[in-house]
């Protein structure tokens, strides 16, 4: 799934495209918010998307909580700051068997 439109519930009237997807065993659905990507580090480089999905295929064996707490630290170790300035939202949903 890509993603279309504007953030879902930011404004009352927006319309966005559905889309259904069958998800195999062991296929993973990966959803976000801005606070994951878009930090920056010292050097006002974002963690984005490419760094996100790193981690996910390099620990898809692992489960759905330790997949996440390993891209929080590594999101809070890009930016090295004691307080992030936006939501961090992350929910990985696995079909299994």
């Amino acid at each position: 799934l890509n993603p279309t439109g504007t953030v879902v519930g930011a404004f009352p009237h927006c319309v966005y495209e559905e889309e259904t997807i069958r998800l195999e065993p062991d296929d993973m659905l990966v959803a976000y918010t801005d606070g994951i990507t878009e930090p920056e580090n010292a050097y006002g480089e974002e963690f984005g998307l490419d760094r996100v999905l790193d981690l996910v295929r390099r620990h898809r064996e692992e489960t759905s909580p330790q997949i996440i707490a390993h891209v929080m630290q590594a999101v809070e170790h890009w930016t090295a700051a004691a307080e992030l300035p936006d939501d961090m939202t992350l929910l990985i949903a696995r079909r299994v068997g």
